[in-house]
């Protein structure tokens, strides 16, 4: 069972991705917990509208991310939570690139994953 779990956190986490940079900020929230909290470098946001705030002042300075590929998944013994590490690559508008770092934890909520906490680095 735990193989299907984190398979189907991974496919939620490559969404996350996909969503922020199409600038499609409304299905991304979708992704997250009422009461989701975000932490990016000198900037804490609480909800899923504190987290659009966030993506839309990233996504105005012109950056996008990729992400590598690689992660991290551990569940909980019942498989109710599960948090994910990963490392992605910025790009950014005047052509410069970098890297971050990312950490999602997931609760299952109505039989979806949904992310509860992210904390970023970039």
């Amino acid at each position: 069972m735990a193989t299907n779990t984190k398979s189907t956190i991974i496919e939620v986490y490559k969404k996350l991705f996909e969503v922020f940079n199409a600038g499609k900020l409304d299905e991304l929230v979708t992704y997250y917990t009422t009461d989701c909290k975000s932490v990016t470098p000198g900037k804490t946001r609480c909800g899923r509208e504190g987290l659009k705030e966030i993506c839309k002042n990233v996504l105005a300075c012109g950056e996008s991310t990729k992400w590598t590929g690689e992660c991290d998944v551990v569940l909980s013994d019942d498989e109710t939570m599960a948090y994910v590490t990963t490392s992605f690559e910025v790009s950014k508008s005047d052509g410069t690139t970098g890297t971050g770092n990312n950490l999602c934890i997931f609760r299952k909520i109505d039989g979806a994953y949904l992310v509860s906490f992210e904390m970023t680095t970039s």
